[in-house]
């Protein structure tokens, strides 16, 4: 069993020389092969060893004795022993989580301050071959993708340190003919036969079944494991690929890009959606295949192309024509500050937002021939038509403009979303009005029909943006 260790540690970069590991073991078969395997290996591959175990003071009597036995194991072999003794029931309490869930946060926190105090780089799991198809048939029948079918990974990067899985080669009894042929006492949990846990029932119930149909069911469950394991990978790989081409990220927030994004082979759509909501999740936080599958859709449909949407745990995703916006909460429209001023000689420039708007009054008036070269930042009024004063702003509910000609009215965020102006720029868009409440030019878009120029006109109102000072 050595010499198989060995390959997987060699194969996986388990650990490398001079690493201190912590050992969980729990006093069962399979933790304490572990044990004594990786001790046999410790001197060769020149590795320090600590020996942790919990007591989850869920079976009181059991658990004392557990602990003993692992404590005296580990000072046969002269490994320096630590217990963690948690209070599972207390923490169940306060969290609301259940038995297994509550009892698994709190050892692998034990673990990770354990191996914190000794500055281990690696914790090593007992996790066998039946374990693994456990785990793989739970996740097929709770419908997971690749990554849970992938079931446990025999290293894994977890809060700075390794979780590394030496024995998941081996079968069960393979591990307790190890210890018996050595000569290793260990204990039996009496919980293991309870079914009220969907794990145990699971092993005790359905595995026997199932196997009628194929006696080596437990192999192929973790052949599976092994190939969607590379498969997952080079997928996930993959997925960073394209977030690195499609995506842009700043603190909290991810841009990403509509057009690039339908363009990506359907496997890797999904992906990218869960990998941008696990950037901004915590641990605890779940993102279901609905919500997953929900937002990857209306990110590619043509005709829903400006919406936002609650993804839970104050996720949001809010899409705007070509770009996607995921953050925490949901974004605060920003405004312009309203400018009101009254007719004057001269060059008056406003500040506003990340632009300027420069208004200066002139007695030339330009021939037909310029106006009809206007740019669209810019616009032409007759200064003696306009009524003063002017007010610049951000747009309000319900603004209409008066349209040139017989075009008639149209409302401001018709006429936005006509231009796919998006919803977070819209109120960024100067609105120049009249003293009447007239709005006069949608700053950039669209002028009124208010103070026209013709023959008659003597001074002219010219307003430009500018974006170069920006």
């Amino acid at each position: 069993m050595n010499r198989g260790i060995e390959e997987e540690a060699g194969q996986y970069g388990m650990w490398n020389s001079g690493d201190r590991i912590v050992a969980a073991v729990s006093g069962g078969p399979d933790s304490l092969a572990l044990l004594h395997l990786l001790h046999g290996l410790s001197a060769a591959h020149r590795i320090d060893l600590v020996c942790a175990h919990v007591n989850h003071g869920l079976r009181p009597e059991e658990s004392a004795a557990e602990a003993d036995l692992v404590r005296q194991a580990a000072g046969r072999l002269g490994i320096p022993f630590e217990l963690g003794e948690l209070d599972v029931r207390a923490y169940k309490k306060e969290t609301g989580l259940g038995t297994q869930a509550a009892a698994r946060e709190l050892r692998y926190r034990f673990l990770r301050e354990t191996a914190g105090r000794y500055g281990a780089s690696a914790i090593a799991l007992a996790h066998h071959a039946g374990d693994q198809a456990e785990t793989v048939m739970l996740h097929l029948l709770r419908g997971s993708g690749a990554g849970g079918l992938a079931g446990m990974r025999r290293v894994r990067e977890w809060e700075g340190v390794r979780l590394i899985r030496p024995l998941l080669r081996f079968d069960k009894e393979e591990l307790v003919g190890f210890c018996r042929r050595n000569g290793i006492e260990y204990a039996t949990d009496s919980s293991n036969a309870h079914t009220d846990y969907t794990r145990n029932r699971l092993r005790l119930e359905t595995f026997p079944h199932l196997e009628s149909y194929n006696a080596q069911l437990s192999s192929a469950l973790n052949r599976l494991a092994d190939t969607m394991g590379l498969e997952d990978d080079y997928l996930n790989e993959q997925t960073a690929s394209a977030f690195e081409r499609v995506c842009r990220r700043e603190k909290e927030r991810t841009e990403l890009d509509t057009k690039a994004f339908s363009l990506l082979p359907f496997a890797l759509q999904r992906r990218l959606v869960k990998l941008i909501l696990n950037y901004l999740s915590e641990p605890g936080m779940e993102t279901d295949f609905a919500k997953v599958d929900l937002v990857r859709r209306r990110l590619l449909s043509p005709d829903d192309s400006t919406w936002t949407l609650d993804l839970g745990y104050g996720r949001t995703c809010t899409r705007e024509y070509d770009r996607a916006f995921f953050g925490l909460g949901r974004p605060e429209l920003a405004v312009l500050e309203t400018e009101t001023f009254d007719r004057g000689p001269g060059i008056r420039t406003l500040r506003l937002g990340d632009l300027d708007m420069i208004f200066r009054e002139e007695r030339e008036v330009p021939a037909a021939g310029v106006l009809k070269n206007l740019g669209r930042e810019e616009a032409v009024f007759d200064a003696d038509r306009l009524e003063y004063p002017l007010t610049v702003r951000s747009r309000l509910p319900g603004d209409r403009i008066e349209l040139p000609g017989d075009a008639g009215t149209k409302k401001v965020k018709d006429l936005l979303i006509d231009e796919k102006i998006a919803p977070s720029g819209r109120s960024l868009i100067p609105v120049v009005c009249d003293a009447q409440g007239r709005i006069v030019w949608l700053a950039g878009l669209r002028r009124s029909k208010h103070a026209w120029i013709d023959q008659r006109s003597e001074k002219i109102l010219y307003i430009r943006i500018d974006r170069a000072l920006c």
